[in-house]
């Protein structure tokens, strides 16, 4: 048999593929552009994804692909059904995102309470304006919608600075730093309560256009709703109406269903809005944080065939 190969469809650093190289010596670790010159029957292991040679490898009756380690959080974008049906392991990237995204959030929250937004925009005009109306962070109630990695991060970091946090899950299961939790199938009873909704939720059927117009009419009259979670999950008109009737006194939205936004969106005129370019998971630390977790995967598997942290549970689509 020939020897089993590791399919690299993202570039990675030198000091990372030396060690790669020395955890899995018995494989043989390729590029995409080397992948033309191989068996592709002989991949094992995929790290990362793309469409067209993922898809070569999968429909093949003679692969022998076991693993594939993505690089991002969500995988709504994979082909979820084919992989479950041929026994794929699936393993993300979740975790490398909660502090990049908790620091997004508080910081559009910020921008809010604090006036910073309108300081910035009178700094372009050249206007000393000290009668912005601000106030607090301190004290406000948050509901975060999607209690995982980044859920729990924000949590912790929003009780330090004094916010009263709450969180849904799907179950209601209790966690540390949140004041209460409760199941999914209760978030209307709990919006009217909340100042600050953030969602960050993944995308599966379940939670296709989960806030519409009936979601924001439960919330409280002016509150904060931020998405940092996935841009489908939000029925982007009812968003806009929410803004426009001042339901929603302000929105970060990180995320849109459909990226990148148009120039003449008109949620790009908005001054109750504020956009950011599906950044907030960006960060210097990503690579290395996804190296750890493909690390103690690959290690995990060539003992045991195996995942340590991140396998994806295909019932759920997370």
């Amino acid at each position: 048999m020939s020897q089993p190969l590791i399919l690299l469809m993202r570039s990675i650093s030198d000091d990372y593929l030396a060690s790669l190289k020395g955890i899995a010596a018995n494989y043989r670790i390729i590029t995409v552009e080397e992948a033309t010159s191989v068996n592709l029957d002989d991949v094992e292991i995929i790290v990362s994804w793309r469409d067209d040679l993922g898809n070569k490898i999968l429909d093949s009756p003679t692969s022998r692909l076991k693993w594939l380690q993505v690089y991002s959080a969500g995988v709504d974008d994979l082909p979820l059904a084919k992989l479950k049906e041929k026994n794929i392991l699936l393993s993300n990237a979740s975790g490398v995102h909660s502090i990049p995204i908790s620091e997004t959030v508080i910081g559009m929250l910020l921008s809010h309470y604090r006036g910073l937004r309108s300081a910035i925009n009178n700094q372009a005009q050249q206007r000393w304006n000290n009668r912005i109306t601000t106030t607090e962070l301190n004290g406000q109630s948050m509901l975060i919608v999607g209690t995982g990695a980044i859920g729990r991060q924000l949590g912790k970091v929003a009780t330090i600075l004094g916010v009263k946090v709450y969180g849904i899950n799907r179950s209601g299961y209790p966690l540390n730093d949140f004041d209460a939790t409760y199941p999914q199938s209760e978030i209307n009873h709990v919006l009217p309560e909340m100042d600050i909704v953030v969602n960050i939720l993944p995308l599966t059927p379940d939670t296709y256009h989960f806030y519409d117009a009936n979601r924001f009419k439960h919330m409280k009259d002016g509150a904060v709703f931020i998405n940092v979670g996935r841009g489908p999950s939000v029925d982007t008109e009812a968003l806009i109406n929410a803004c426009h009737s001042g339901t929603i006194g302000f929105a970060g939205i990180d995320v849109f269903e459909d990226e990148p936004l148009a120039e003449d969106h008109p949620l790009w005129q908005m001054e109750n809005v504020l956009i950011t370019p599906h950044i907030s998971g960006k960060t210097t630390e990503y690579n290395r944080r996804f190296f750890a977790i493909l690390s103690d995967n690959l290690q995990e598997y060539l003992k045991t065939g195996r995942l340590l942290r991140n396998q994806v549970k295909f019932d759920q689509g997370y």
